[in-house]
């Protein structure tokens, strides 16, 4: 997600750098097609702003947008052909990424068309890249049931040195947001460093207060006991490697309520609800447990999702003293 906002940052950047009003206008509608719009350009020597630009898709529904977009740059030197700008900034924008019942992202953008000519791009270098109060709806049509709506708030992200073409060197990152739930919101927070155009990543992720009841499609199970109130707490070392997930990490479930906390044969992640309530009472309402993400994002048939279920499920039954089986996340 980081790397997708970066991306689009810098290929709206572009476009209206090539000098002004029309011609930026032009630059978008070459990229995104004609149903990207710029309601206002205002140029300066050292700073071009765009008001309000928008795009929407075939079916017309408005799936990017930023009230403002400011690049600070010196004019002339672009007019030299010398794309190096010192700062983007998008003010208050606002993404939407779906998730296809097969499990396939749906492209927000069209693909950039191939130069006729086969001339080569020019680079472009954006030193800094500021993203404030953005927001991003994520739709998961792949579970079963309704689609899961995850937002994304009061989204910041400073990215440093950012090249287009986008290039494997990494770049350095910062990313906080809070995360919307049924009954509260939670928070996280990335700090680190990304390679824009393979997403390996070697950063920091802190999650606080998750509300695990907005994500039970991904864990519910039929016939399993209901949570109707929970948080969860995670900090991990996120490290991605050719599609290679590694993430060692400590979590902690904690201020669960269950709708019905009756019956022998009752289940939490297929455990033994008794034993979970019990271990919750004795450790003030909270299971604490280390764990290691394991997954494939290259792989179609690996779930992230998933693997941190089971990873969840493994953790919660060291920790209390039950016994499971860890199994692979890609079946």
């Amino acid at each position: 997600m980081i790397a997708l906002v970066i991306a689009i940052a810098v290929i709206a950047g572009i476009a209206l750098m090539k000098n002004a009003n029309k011609i930026a206008k032009h630059e978008l509608d070459q990229i995104l097609g004609k149903n990207f719009t710029v309601q206002e350009v205002k140029l300066k020597w050292n700073k071009v702003e765009a008001k309000n630009v928008s795009y929407r898709n075939q079916e017309g529904k408005t799936i990017f947008h930023t009230d403002s977009l400011i690049l600070s740059t010196d004019i002339t030197a672009l007019l030299k052909k010398n794309y190096n700008v010192s700062s983007a900034t998008l003010v208050n924008p606002y993404l939407i990424l779906e998730k296809d019942r097969s499990g396939e992202f749906k492209n927000p953008f069209p693909s950039r068309k191939e130069n006729a000519e086969g001339k080569k791009s020019h680079e472009f270098r954006i030193q800094k890249i500021e993203i404030i109060n953005g927001s991003l709806d994520y739709v998961d049509a792949e579970v079963s049931g309704e689609p899961v709506v995850t937002e994304l708030r009061n989204i910041d992200i400073e990215s440093d040195n950012v090249i287009f073409p986008l290039q494997d060197s990494f770049t350095n990152y910062r990313f906080t947001a809070k995360i919307s739930g049924k009954l509260s919101a939670g928070t996280i927070k990335s700090e680190g460093k990304i390679a824009l155009k393979s997403f390996d990543m070697d950063s920091k992720v802190e999650a606080k207060d998750l509300d695990v009841t907005h994500f039970k499609s991904y864990y519910q199970k039929k016939g399993s006991v209901v949570v109707k109130k929970g948080l969860l707490d995670l900090d991990m070392d996120l490290k991605i490697e050719s599609g290679k997930v590694s993430a060692p990490g400590k979590a902690a479930l904690r201020d669960l309520l269950f709708e019905s906390e009756n019956g022998a044969n009752a289940k939490f992640l297929d455990l033994p609800l008794r034993s979970i309530l019990t271990y919750l009472r004795e450790n003030n309402d909270s299971i604490a447990f280390d764990f290691t993400l394991e997954s494939n994002i290259s792989d179609p048939k690996s779930s992230i999702i998933s693997a941190v279920v089971q990873d969840m499920k493994a953790g919660i039954a060291e920790r209390t003293g039950l016994k499971t089986v860890k199994t692979d996340a890609s079946n």
